[in-house]
């Protein structure tokens, strides 16, 4: 178990909906919690910078005296058919959802590894897992993320510092709707597909507080409500869950 009383978290991506129901969540288990965001948070950081990552966790150990957990939020979604997607768009959405990540990430990893205690909780999506159509970008992104944390989590039990991995289906946030900051959709509707192939879209509250109980228990894999049963069935059965998301994606163009 993870104690949150009195640690010091730091949560990027804060001024969005999850990252500001993780801010939430983080300080009702008791931590002393540090939002980052382009703006609009306690730090302004763009995670795609990898330097001013570092500055900004250094900040934070600084003022602290400690960095006990971070939740990676930051992120964008691209959608559409994937030959009309640009290398621009390529470009951006992994050097968002995964160098961003990364950035952040190591820069906290580094300071946790010198402490032997830590929690990295990286959010990547069920979309990782269960890839659905015109949405390559972002799905290839997240189980990037997902690689990554299933690596750290293995080199840092070395270290005595955890990680978790996060993969909620679909959240209500304006993702859904447009990408998000810096994000595009087009020709498609996001919403209408990912909540009749996964489900209702869930509250960034009710993730927030799968996060805060995955860091509580080590879960190296948080897949809030039905996510669960979407990625286990996935993997049990690839092609029934083709059809399923397939059928999704015909019924909603």
């Amino acid at each position: 178990m993870t104690r949150l009383e009195g640690a010091v978290a730091l949560v990027t991506g804060a001024a969005g909906g999850i990252g500001g129901a993780v801010v939430a969540a983080l300080g009702r288990a008791g931590a002393r919690v540090v939002g980052a965001d382009l703006s609009g948070a306690d730090i302004d950081l763009d995670v795609t910078d990898a330097a001013a990552a570092g500055v900004a966790v250094d900040a934070v150990v600084h003022d602290h005296g400690r960095l006990d957990v971070l939740v990676t939020t930051a992120g964008i979604g691209v959608a559409g058919p994937v030959q009309d997607v640009t290398t621009d768009e390529w470009r951006r959405t992994f050097d968002v959802n995964v160098l961003g990540t990364v950035h952040v990430a190591m820069a906290a990893y580094r300071h946790m590894c010198l402490r032997r205690h830590g929690h990295l909780a990286l959010m990547a999506s069920l979309a990782g897992i269960v890839v659905p159509p015109t949405m390559t970008p972002y799905a290839s992104s997240k189980a990037a993320v997902i690689a990554f944390a299933t690596g750290l989590r293995l080199e840092g039990a070395e270290h005595g510092v955890h990680v978790s991995v996060i993969c909620p289906g679909p959240v209500d946030t304006r993702m859904l709707d447009d990408g998000g900051v810096a994000g595009a959709v087009r020709g498609v509707d996001v919403r209408r597909f990912l909540t009749r192939a996964a489900g209702p879209a869930r509250s960034p509250a009710s993730v927030a507080d799968a996060i805060v109980r995955g860091i509580e228990r080590d879960r190296p894999v948080v897949l809030p409500g039905r996510a669960r049963l979407l990625a286990l069935g996935a993997r049990a059965a690839p092609r029934a869950a083709e059809r399923i998301v397939g059928r999704a994606h015909r019924a909603t163009r």
